[in-house]
């Protein structure tokens, strides 16, 4: 392909100006960036937090601020009971104490669900009434004695010994709830074709009831009139089957027990006493003349 001279020259030209128009534009990008701007859009550099309240109600009832506070304590000291636990945990563990990082991040949160409790602690009381310090709070309301390592912390006073705190409540809790939930598991069990394991389901339903103690100490002496017919079943062949009257039996001791723990309307024990009176304390409803 011969180009002639006059060609040659005008292609020439043609690149030279399209070189110069780049040049420019890329020179007036670069004083646009070093440029400030003629109107800042944004000149917040930080978003505050949102608070959410998707849980609480939009009309307050009579009494319900009391017992929304009331468990905004209850969950504040719960956290803090578990915080303080952690910080002993930390503090007698090798582990722990090299790792200091830790040891500050829980040192934080202790901080601040301190602050929550105090806190709310103020807003307890209605609008009007004579404001007190946190301890004497926590030691009127019962408070002091449910989480005593908390109370401890926020230095109350004259704190009693004793064996009946939160954690008690929840051991004692935790064992009605083995209880019922074994108990509807036989239930569900009776209903196979197989009872192969049945004798040794019931030596845990019966170590539950041991250490529930109490009112259901009466139910051993009906697991033990017919243990042993029901385990020599169990080895006497390899899908041995409960007989129909025992799975009535069992069918009818497994729904006294659940009837018993969740239903029987007794009184609460005395580990679950103090949080008891507490939260109706926290729960009741203003009088007429307050509304």
């Amino acid at each position: 392909m011969i180009i002639t001279v006059k060609a040659f020259i005008s292609l020439r030209k043609y690149l030279l100006g399209l070189f110069i128009f780049i040049l420019r534009a890329y020179i007036g990008m670069s004083k646009l960036k070093t440029t400030p701007p003629l109107v800042s859009l944004n000149k917040i550099n930080t978003v505050p937090e949102v608070e959410i309240r998707l849980h609480e109600p939009l009309i307050l009832k009579p009494g319900s601020r009391k017992k929304r506070i009331g468990l905004q304590i209850l969950n504040a000291l719960a956290r803090l009971e578990v915080l303080l636990s952690k910080e002993e945990m930390l503090a007698s563990s090798e582990t722990g104490v090299q790792n200091l990082k830790q040891q500050l991040y829980n040192k934080i949160e202790i901080d601040n669900t301190v602050a929550v409790l105090e806190a709310s602690l103020l807003q307890f009381e209605e609008d009007g009434s004579t404001k007190k310090d946190v301890q004497t709070y926590l030691t009127e309301l019962g408070l002091a004695s449910l989480f005593p390592k908390s109370a401890k912390r926020l230095v109350v006073p004259n704190l009693a010994p004793g064996n009946a705190d939160a954690l008690a409540h929840f051991h004692e809790m935790n064992l009605h709830n083995q209880l019922v939930s074994i108990s509807l598991q036989l239930q569900q069990d009776i209903k196979l074709t197989n009872h192969k394991y049945m004798a040794h389901q019931l030596a845990l339903f019966y170590q539950c009831l041991n250490q529930a103690g109490g009112h259901f100490i009466k139910y051993k002496s009906r697991v033990e009139l017919h243990f042993d017919a029901i385990k020599e079943m169990t080895n006497s062949s390899e899908e041995p089957q409960l007989s129909s009257e025992q799975e009535q039996w069992l069918s009818q001791l497994t729904a006294d027990i659940v009837t018993e723990a969740l239903f029987s309307g007794r009184p609460v024990t005395a580990m679950s006493q103090p949080l008891a009176a507490y939260l109706n304390n926290v729960s009741e409803a203003l009088p007429k003349d307050e509304k």
